[in-house]
């Protein structure tokens, strides 16, 4: 009987011993699941406060807006045309309160309010160049590809002339390949190296299928990535290529005439967009806005 005793007595030291035992592991793992999960939690807010920093930091070098003078006035905008828009009957609703009066059944403009119009547009441009973002012109039409090429290429600024090719901002992606594609066709070609052993019909091909990029996309060449604003001219003719570029985030400077809707932009120019004197004198306003802002 005493055996059984000493026995039973031995296996429940024994069994109060493992007991102990496993409270003490629980205990010296609940202790470093503590400290592991206090050492996660310093290690988050000190990326967190590094995240601060960053933000800081990029405020910081945001530069503060600085005004830009327009060098035309409102005779000037009077003299190019600008005042004309189209027949009342075709009157947008929402253009009204930018108009004068109508004058043999033709609307015409309040040039005070498209005058102011151009000076927020001019500035917000200029101060944007300012800070480093990317502009697009986009002039497709007749009267307008002519002076958006010949300001665009004299600003520095990529730009469409020929036609808007759409997804050029909603599948940006694709557009990039693009780009890339005609950049190495083109440097292929004019340095001989890649193409060098390429035979008659390959180059007639390869110098083919650059003609057609170049129609799309010539102009964007230098782009890298998704531009910030677009200045179009006519939004009623580029109305796919402003619904791209506000669903995208993308802002939109554009010249509204009484055919359209100034809320569809960011900010509107309203004047007449169909005379070339008239386009001519806001797109080169527009212009001497991005040069002054002295970045490319």
């Amino acid at each position: 009987m005493k055996t059984k005793t000493v026995n039973r007595t031995g296996k429940s030291l024994v069994k109060k011993a493992l007991v102990v035992g496993a409270k003490k592991a629980k205990a010296i793992d609940n202790n470093s699941l503590k400290e592991a999960n206090e050492k996660v939690r310093i290690e988050k807010e000190a990326l967190k406060n590094k995240d601060i920093e960053r933000v800081e930091v990029k405020k910081e070098i945001v530069k503060e807006d600085k005004k830009y003078s327009l060098t035309i006035d409102v005779k000037d905008l009077l003299t190019a045309g600008c005042h004309l828009g189209h027949k009342v009957s075709k009157t947008n609703p929402k253009i009204k309160e930018y108009l004068y009066e109508a004058r043999e059944g033709i609307q015409l403009f309040d040039l005070n309010k498209s005058f102011s119009g151009l000076e927020k547009a001019c500035n917000f441009i200029y101060n944007a160049k300012r800070n480093g973002k990317q502009i697009v012109m986009l002039g497709t039409k007749r009267q307008a590809r002519e002076v958006v090429r010949r300001v665009a290429l004299d600003a520095g600024v990529p730009y469409i002339t020929d036609r808007w090719v759409g997804g050029t901002v909603s599948n940006w992606t694709e557009i990039k390949k693009n780009i890339k594609k005609l950049n190495e066709i083109t440097t292929g070609l004019e340095t001989g190296g890649k193409y060098a052993q390429s035979s008659k019909k390959d180059l007639s091909e390869l110098n083919k299928e650059k003609t057609r990029l170049e129609r799309m996309i010539g102009g964007l060449t230098k782009l890298d990535k998704l531009f910030d604003i677009i200045f179009v001219v006519d939004s009623g003719f580029e109305k796919t290529a402003i619904k791209e570029a506000s669903e995208k985030g993308v802002k939109v400077v554009s010249i509204v005439d009484t055919d359209s809707n100034p809320e569809k932009v960011d900010f509107a120019i309203t004047a007449n967009d169909d005379n070339v004197k008239s386009i001519s004198i806001i797109v080169e306003e527009v212009g001497r806005a991005m040069k002054a802002a002295g970045v490319k």
